[in-house]
């Protein structure tokens, strides 16, 4: 697709990864999900060959997590681009945060075992959610895993 990094952040924003948009109107989406589908973006993203950007680890964690995304598929490009080692990592993070989701016992179940990367270059699990400390008046840890919202619209 001759995307590089910042193309493939500009991308994930525009499919709604707007809690990592610094608030400036982003153009229209000129890569759509026919042709670059949310998986293949998100392996994109998490690919260690890129340079190296916590925000682009961050990015591509949330656009793993986006909804209807395929494990089977997630698992085979991970596999093919050499990433399930990170891809691991995030959907360990995944489980942790949303226990009930079974996307992300899926996607593990699919992928190797493997050692976690050196912390010292992957965002630390929170970073891949919101955490809030008083929600409605009500206090107590929420959390909510950050993904591309309403999809919807971008998939025409």
């Amino acid at each position: 697709m001759g995307l590089e990094a910042e193309g493939l952040e500009r991308l994930a924003i525009q499919r709604g990864c707007t809690y990592y948009s610094q608030g400036e109107p982003q153009p229209a989406e000129t890569t759509e999900t026919e042709e670059f589908s949310n998986e293949e973006l998100a392996i994109a993203l998490l690919n260690l060959a890129l340079r190296y950007h916590p925000q682009t680890l961050r990015l591509g964690a949330a656009m793993l997590g986006a909804e209807d995304n395929d494990p089977q598929l997630v698992a085979y490009l991970a596999k093919t681009e050499r990433s399930e080692r990170i891809v691991r990592y995030v959907a360990q993070a995944g489980l942790r945060f949303e226990p009930g989701n079974s996307f992300w016992k899926d996607l593990l179940n699919l992928l190797p075992v493997a050692p976690e990367p050196d912390s010292a270059v992957v965002p630390h699990p929170t970073r891949f959610v919101e955490m809030t400390g008083i929600t409605r008046g009500k206090v107590g840890m929420v959390t909510q895993w950050i993904r591309p919202s309403s999809l919807s619209h971008h998939n025409g």
